[in-house]
């Protein structure tokens, strides 16, 4: 049921006779006299223009200013601005801020802004026309970027799962992963297109993946979600981009790696800052975490070991130990940014170190 609003202001009298008095003249103007802390915001670097940074320098109007905890606004009233008695609660879960803050999230923000491009023009799709890959290959890449929809658009689905929950008063957060849906969006409609193009198809959707994914989405707080999605899948995915990209065999390929990487880095650093934020305010929260990545670890490597990824990478990359490096390097790479993030040393518990001897252990293969 919709929310009803505590009067009908359609037949509030006392609504009606000040809108007639103040059109008859009599101005009160006390949300004039009563004006709020002023600043002077200014760029500091002019050719960026007027950033979140440079508005947030004054402690009145800033971060610094929010608690741990918000207890005093629960509206849609922005942070700084004057709350008056009466306003409306919009039923915000999630109200404690090492929950979900990172101090990098307002570059990012305008890094993601300032680095947007749009795949309908960015893409030199008629490059595909003239492409060396085989049909085998051609299929192989369609059976990827299958995988990679997929991927972007559960990470569409989760920040936005979760950011009409938090409090207005993390507004350079709520920014930020409206950003990181226009970002994942983007991508599945990039990969979505590449797959599409000319006499393309989609491949064959995976199980082991839509295994992982649910992991993911279905995190039961905030700061699961961002480990989950932020250090874990979008490490694996940013591996993928860069070997996307050292394989193309033309500039259309060529550039939906590079974008695929660029656009994935900006999250996993997001990710590595929040975790890391969180753990140094409450350092109880990483055992937490790390349970909860143990899980995820056990999805990653269903995908990593499915048919549906690992024999379109052995096809394209010429051969399993080139597909066998990747996964040893991202692997790594991730538990390095686990280990940023105040999460320890990831590899002593998690089940991928176990599954990534068995791809070197020639009797298995």
């Amino acid at each position: 049921m919709a929310y009803i609003a505590p009067k009908d202001f359609s037949q509030d009298e006392g609504l009606i006779q000040e809108v007639m008095r103040v059109m008859g003249g009599d101005l009160d103007l006390s949300w004039m006299k009563d004006h709020p802390h002023p600043i002077a915001a200014r760029p500091r670097q002019a050719e960026r223009g007027l950033t979140l940074d440079d508005i947030n320098d004054d402690p009145f109007y800033g971060p610094d200013a929010i608690p741990e905890i918000v207890r005093h606004n629960f509206s849609m009233a922005p942070r700084g601005a004057i709350l008056p008695e009466g306003l409306p609660s919009l039923g915000y879960r999630v109200n404690r801020k090492s929950d979900v803050w990172a101090d990098s999230a307002a570059a990012l923000f305008e890094e993601s802004k300032s680095r947007r491009w749009a795949p309908a023009r960015d893409i030199a799709w008629d490059a595909l026309d003239t492409t060396s890959l085989s049909p085998d290959e051609d299929r192989a890449i369609h059976q990827i970027c299958t995988g990679l929809i997929s991927i972007h658009l559960v990470a569409a689905d989760v920040p936005s799962r979760w950011v009409w929950l938090m409090n207005q008063e993390f507004h350079e957060i709520k920014y930020w992963l409206c950003a990181q849906m226009f970002d994942t969006s983007r991508l599945a409609e990039a990969f979505r297109k590449r797959a599409l193009y000319g006499h393309g198809s989609l491949g064959k959707d995976s199980r082991e993946l839509g295994e992982l994914l649910k992991i993911v989405i279905d995190s039961e707080s905030y700061p699961l979600a961002s480990a989950s999605m932020n250090l874990a899948l979008f490490s694996l995915v940013q591996g993928l981009g860069r070997h996307y990209e050292y394989l193309a065999s033309n500039p259309a390929d060529t550039t939906l790696g590079t974008r695929l990487v660029q656009d994935t880095t900006r999250s996993i650093a997001y990710g590595v800052d929040h975790i890391a934020s969180l753990v140094r305010a409450r350092p109880v929260e990483a055992e937490v975490i790390n349970e909860h990545l143990d899980l995820v670890d056990n999805g990653v490597i269903g995908f990593l070991g499915s048919r549906e990824l690992l024999e379109p990478l052995i096809l394209l990359s010429g051969g399993f130990e080139p597909v066998a490096a990747l996964y040893r390097r991202t692997t790594a790479e991730y538990f390095e940014r686990c280990a940023a993030a105040g999460l320890g040393a990831r590899a002593e518990r998690s089940p991928l170190p176990g599954f990534l001897e068995l791809l070197g252990d020639e009797e298995t293969r």
